[in-house]
């Protein structure tokens, strides 16, 4: 999926680089949602505590890209933007700390999270077809990304585990850049795709770990 640059000054801060090899865990007939530039897409703080119905997820220049829908339960869905048909499903569980997605009814996905020296890290294990169904038991892989940083402040990078020197791919921080079409208020938060990489698999991390740090916890565990 194609999208204009983000228009930042790209030499004042650091930038994801291009992941190893292409990440493509949420691709299916209908959607491809792999971005060949880099993409910045607006976020908001505590989505999966809204009651306000459909959130609309829009790129820097207020292209719909997602919609998230606004029920209360234990399970996101990702809806497309122009039928509202579901892409992707985030659920919790079974197990405290861990999450599933889902692309209909194979499970594409798995995140974990793990505390690593007093900090929380969450694993990003992407599946091979052919993909488990629903309740089918699994082995996982090793994890395709992991995601570090201050939780807390949302100041987090994505990380490509296939790469030795696990460069960052994506990147979440507070606030909506200056250059962007769109205005934030302080729920916003930017997240920054590397173009070769699944935004629709960043999209629903963000809102994992939105989901894992939404009660408010004092601190990055």
């Amino acid at each position: 999926m194609s999208a204009p640059c983000c228009g930042r000054d790209r030499l004042e801060r650091e930038h994801p680089s291009v992941p190893l090899r292409r990440i493509t865990a949420l691709q299916d007939s209908r959607v491809h949602f792999i971005n060949d530039a880099p993409m910045m897409c607006i976020m908001r703080q505590r989505l999966w505590e809204q009651r306000d119905g459909t959130h609309v997820i829009r790129d820097i220049n207020g292209i719909s890209l997602f919609q998230i829908d606004g029920l209360l339960t234990a399970t996101r869905q990702l809806l497309l933007p122009n039928n509202g048909g579901c892409h992707a499903k985030i659920e919790r569980g079974p197990a405290e700390d861990e999450w599933s997605i889902y692309v209909q009814d194979e499970r594409r996905v798995t995140v974990l999270r793990r505390v690593v020296g007093n900090q929380a890290v969450f694993l990003v294990h992407v599946l091979s077809e052919p993909f488990p169904q629903r309740g089918s038991p699994s082995t996982l892989p090793l994890p395709a990304l992991s995601v570090r940083g201050n939780f807390k402040e949302l100041d987090f990078w994505m990380y490509d585990c296939s790469d030795p020197n696990n460069r960052k791919v994506a990147h979440a921080s507070r606030g909506v850049p200056s250059t962007a079409s769109l205005q934030g208020d302080k729920s916003s938060y930017t997240l920054e795709v590397a173009e070769g990489l699944d935004v629709a698999l960043v999209i629903c991390v963000a809102l994992v770990v939105d989901d894992s740090f939404a009660a408010g916890a004092g601190a990055n565990v």
